[in-house]
Order: C-alpha cells, then sequence, then structure tokens
C-alpha cells in the first residue's frame, strides 16, 4: 500500500474551495478512481501524487490562489537554487 495525496479545486456556491485529503492505494489507477469517486464536488479538478519527503506543502494551494488572482507572490521556488546569494 502506498499514499496518495490528493488536492481538489472546486467551486461551491461561486467561490473557489480546495481541499486536500490522502488515499491509500495499491496504484496510481486505484488511487484515482477513488478519488474521483469521494470528491467533495460534481465539478473539480483533481491533483494526485504519491506521498514524498521532498514535497512542498501548499505548492498547489498557491497556484490556485494564483490563477483565480486571490493572491500574486514572487516567493522563489525551493526546488530551484538560489543562483545570486551573494558569495563568492
Amino acid at each position: 500500500m502506498q499514499v496518495w495525496i490528493v488536492e481538489y479545486i472546486y467551486d461551491d456556491a461561486g467561490a473557489v474551495r480546495i481541499n486536500t485529503t490522502n488515499v491509500r492505494a495499491e496504484n496510481y489507477e486505484t488511487a484515482r478512481k477513488y478519488a474521483a469517486e469521494n470528491a467533495p464536488a460534481a465539478d473539480f479538478v483533481m491533483s494526485l501524487h504519491p506521498q514524498s519527503d521532498e514535497q512542498f506543502l501548499g505548492r498547489t494551494v498557491i497556484q490556485a490562489h494564483e490563477m483565480t488572482g486571490k493572491i500574486v507572490s514572487n516567493l522563489p521556488d525551493p526546488d530551484l537554487e538560489d543562483e545570486d546569494d551573494g558569495s563568492e
């Protein structure tokens, strides 16, 4: 069994909602099927990926808010190294 992270983005009476949950399943297809059948709304967008120690929690939430114009962030991507760190 593997733990899968499911992130839903959906409309709730005109408001954009984001829900994150975990699914335990043998493989991607089983996890996807379960996640789709148990979605919080009839219309949704879903992200599904295996749980990892290298995850940046909140990345999907931040991207969803940027896409809807609710926030604009110029924060550096934690996956990219700072090329100009000032050290020589």
